[in-house]
C-alpha cells in the first residue's frame, strides 16, 4: 500500500505540473505493457506487469522532450530457483516448497527525449536517469533448515524477509508515436532498465555440517519493457 501512495502522489504531481504549465508545450502519456527480467534476477523472478505515466515537456524550435516519468513494475518469484539450488548443491529434491512471494519496482525519472521526423508517424530514442523505489515480500536471508527426517522438505521460517531499498538506475529504450486524432497518438515503445538494487539477500541452505551451501548477494537488476499506450498533447 505504501508504494502504491508514492505512486498515486507522482501521478497527481504529474498532472498538477501539466496543470501549472498549460501554456507551455506539454504532453502527456499513459502506457502499459510487460517487463522482462533479464541475467541474474531474470532467474530468479518472471515476467510482469509494467505501467508508466508521463510528463514531456517540449523545447521549442527543437526535436527534444524533457522528460518526468513515474512507473511500476511487478515481479514474481520463480520457486523453481531454489529448487534447483538446492538439486544442484545438494544432490536432493525439493517438495513442499511454493510460496507466493513478489517484488516491485516504482521508478521515478527524468530524461531527454529526441524526436525524429518521419511520414505518418514519430519515432524517438530516449534516455533517463533516477531512483527506483523497490520493495520485496518476501526474499530470503538467514539459514534456511532441511528437515532431518524427511530430505526434501526445507523451513524457511525465520529465514525470510520483506524488505524495501531505494536504488539507483537508469533506462535507454526506443519508440513510435502514431498519430490517430488531433494531438492525439498510440505510443509503443521498448525500454531497458537497470538499477543497483539488491535483489537477494546472503542466505545459507544447511542440512548438516557436510551438507550445506550459501548463495550470495544479488544485485545490480535488469530487465526490459514493453508498453503501449496513449500520447495527448495539450
Amino acid at each position: 500500500m505504501k508504494k502504491l501512495r508514492v505512486l498515486f502522489a507522482a501521478v497527481i504531481i504529474l498532472v498538477s505540473l501539466s496543470s501549472v504549465y498549460s501554456q507551455t508545450p506539454i504532453k502527456l502519456n499513459l502506457t502499459a505493457g510487460a517487463n522482462f527480467p533479464g541475467g541474474e534476477f531474470g532467474e530468479m523472478y518472471k515476467t510482469g506487469l509494467s505501467i508508466e505515466g508521463g510528463v514531456f515537456y517540449s523545447i521549442p524550435k527543437a526535436p527534444v522532450d524533457l522528460t518526468l516519468t513515474v512507473g511500476y513494475n511487478g515481479f514474481t518469484y520463480k520457486n523453481e530457483y531454489f529448487t534447483d539450488l538446492v538439486t544442484k548443491n545438494l544432490g536432493v529434491g525439493v517438495s513442499g516448497f511454493n510460496p507466493e512471494w513478489t517484488a516491485s519496482d516504482i521508478p521515478i525519472m527524468v530524461g531527454v527525449k529526441y524526436n525524429f521526423t518521419a511520414a505518418g508517424f514519430s519515432p524517438y530514442i530516449w534516455g533517463e536517469t533516477g531512483i527506483h523505489l523497490l520493495s520485496f515480500k518476501d526474499r530470503l536471508t538467514g539459514r534456511v533448515i532441511g528437515n532431518s527426517s524427511n530430505p526434501t522438505t526445507f523451513n524457511t521460517s525465520g529465514a525470510t524477509e520483506s524488505g524495501s531499498e531505494t536504488a539507483f538506475g537508469y533506462s535507454v529504450g526506443a519508440g513510435v508515436t502514431i498519430p490517430i486524432a488531433p494531438k492525439i497518438g498510440i505510443d509503443l515503445n521498448v525500454k531497458y532498465a537497470g538499477n543497483s538494487g539488491i535483489f537477494s539477500k546472503e542466505y545459507e541452505v544447511f542440512r548438516n555440517n557436510n551438507s550445506k551451501f550459501t548463495n550470495p548477494e544479488m544485485k545490480n537488476m535488469s530487465f526490459i519493457t514493453a508498453r503501449a499506450g496513449i500520447l495527448i498533447t495539450l
